[in-house]
């Protein structure tokens, strides 16, 4: 018997001063026999190690308020979340040696062996990945050792902990069937099933939102799994998913897009279409574009919009010329227009202004731009005077133009979106050459007129900064060029107007990608 692993059972269980008593098991810990010593093959040393396990999976749960923000905890729970999050790290690091020394099990595998790995993972799962709780390394090591040694054991324990110790958390999503996971004509509970489903998780003691750290757990799950094991375990994961991305809180939103973008790596697009889930998860995203009023909403929307683009491109797959009875054009561009109105458009129609925000639609507009292709003309007369606007009113508005390095970041982003804008609008876009044109050269002459700018010229990251945008200016002009056949008349017209215009014009060699 190892007077060691004693030792540890016994700091871990009085637990008088949590501190201490971690400190000292992590050093006697460091004594154990290695787990290749024979002495943990006794069922005496096993049981020590389960009862140590289970010990330290209990620690490990974060109480319901570590989820809370700082603001709203008074000055003793505040202190105990300090201590909490002060501990994880040792209680991670001496789960993960323990159970290092655990016996493999054998096929098929025993109750309490799957139990205990189990209660494990759902306590140190919730420190893996994009965890809101805290991220730890041997967490993350001590959950990839449970799933993956031995490897029959890793399917087995996700069916576990998705039919048996997840449900209880989550309550079915209305809109679903539990059984199936496919839509249902009408929702559970009627006109009302929605709200009385919010209801629940605010008032249900054992409810998701009093377990901090979740849903790091479920994204644990879903990347543990392999494509072909999702069809059948659909209807256990689609709760938890739905829990969080359709939740109010901005927080608790942005678990849920993690959540869908992990699944839809794996997922077939047949069963989104096959399940009608596909739509759900639209209007899910539709809710997340559609959360403009939250601190976290920059965030949230810079999420959002590769997730809603992958799952658009499940659904509506590019046409395969050796599969033509799929083709589906019509519905691909339905699609994308309507995913462009709801992410892009509808921001700048309720948040013009808001640099963060703005700074994400440049972002998020490109790639969608060059999934509509030649389709981006029907948006030339919004997209056109939305960055010319931008550019220009930035940089000269009220003589002297709005000039911070967010400022900056934003008039660079929009210039990178003009050039997606010029080139898949590229057979319409000569009509909008003036426009463009005249934005840029206004931008210019903030950017070398403004005094602010020239004060922003003279640290390094604003003169980086500048030098980026003016690059970027530059690159729209050449472009657009490009595209119009008009680069000769285009430096000849601005020459005419001042010829410090030149710089925007003549050095482009090089500059058009």
């Amino acid at each position: 018997m190892s007077p060691q692993l004693e030792e540890v059972v016994q700091l871990l269980n009085d637990f008088p001063d949590e501190q201490t008593a971690l400190a000292q098991a992590m050093r006697v810990e460091g004594s154990l026999p290695g787990p290749e010593d024979g002495i943990w093959a006794t069922s005496t040393q096993q049981k020590l190690l389960s009862e140590s396990l289970e010990r330290l999976t209990l620690l490990a749960t974060p109480p319901a308020y570590l989820g809370d923000d700082d603001e709203d905890l008074d000055a003793a729970a505040t202190l105990a979340k300090e201590r909490f999050l002060r501990n994880v790290r040792s209680l991670s690091q001496l789960a993960q040696s323990l159970s290092r020394r655990l016996t493999q099990p054998s096929e098929p595998v025993a109750r309490d062996e799957l139990d205990l790995r189990v209660r494990l993972i759902l306590s140190f799962g919730r420190f893996t990945g994009q965890s809101e709780v805290a991220e730890e390394a041997s967490s993350a090591a001590l959950c990839d050792g449970l799933l993956s040694r031995p490897y029959f054991i890793r399917l087995p324990l996700l069916r576990h902990i998705l039919s048996v110790s997840l449900p209880p958390f989550f309550k079915p999503h209305p809109n679903l069937n539990p059984s199936t996971g496919r839509v249902l004509s009408r929702p559970l509970g009627g006109d009302s099933g929605i709200q009385h489903w919010y209801e629940e998780s605010e008032d249900d003691a054992t409810s998701w939102r009093r377990q901090p750290g979740l849903g790091a757990v479920v994204e644990l799950v879903i990347n543990a799994l392999q494509p072909g094991e999702i069809e059948d375990l659909w209807p256990l994961l689609l709760p938890p998913l739905l829990a969080y991305l359709d939740d109010y809180d901005a927080k608790n939103k942005l678990v849920g897009l993690s959540l869908l973008d992990a699944l839809l790596a794996k997922v077939d697009a047949s069963l989104l279409r096959r399940t009608g889930v596909g739509k759900v998860f639209e209007k899910s995203l539709d809710l997340c574009f559609s959360s403009l009023s939250d601190p976290l909403t920059p965030t949230l929307l810079e999420r959002a919009h590769p997730v809603a683009l992958k799952l658009l491109n499940l659904q509506y797959p590019h046409f395969n010329p050796s599969r033509p009875a799929e083709k589906d054009d019509s519905a691909r561009f339905t699609a994308l227009c309507s995913l462009l109105a709801s992410s892009i458009i509808k921001a700048w129609e309720f948040k013009a202004g808001n640099v963060e925000v703005e700074s994400v639609s440049c972002r998020a507009l490109p790639p969608l731009l060059d999934a509509l292709g030649s389709g981006t003309i029907r948006y030339l007369q919004i997209l056109v005077p939305h960055f010319a606007d931008l550019l220009a009113t930035t940089a000269t508005a009220g003589g002297g133009g709005t000039w911070t390095l967010e400022t900056i970041a934003l008039m660079t982003e929009a210039s990178k979106a003009l050039l997606s804008v010029i080139a898949n609008g590229k057979l319409r876009i000569k009509r909008w050459e003036g426009r463009i044109g005249g934005a840029v050269a206004q931008c210019w002459v903030g950017v070398n007129e403004s005094p602010a700018a020239k004060k922003l010229r003279s640290g390094t990251a604003g003169a980086n900064s500048m030098q980026e945008l003016e690059e970027g200016l530059q690159k729209v002009m050449a472009v657009l060029g490009e595209a119009t056949g008009s680069e000769k008349a285009i430096a000849e017209r601005l020459e005419r107007l001042d010829p410090s215009f030149d710089r925007i014009v003549r050095p482009t060699v090089g500059l058009v990608q």
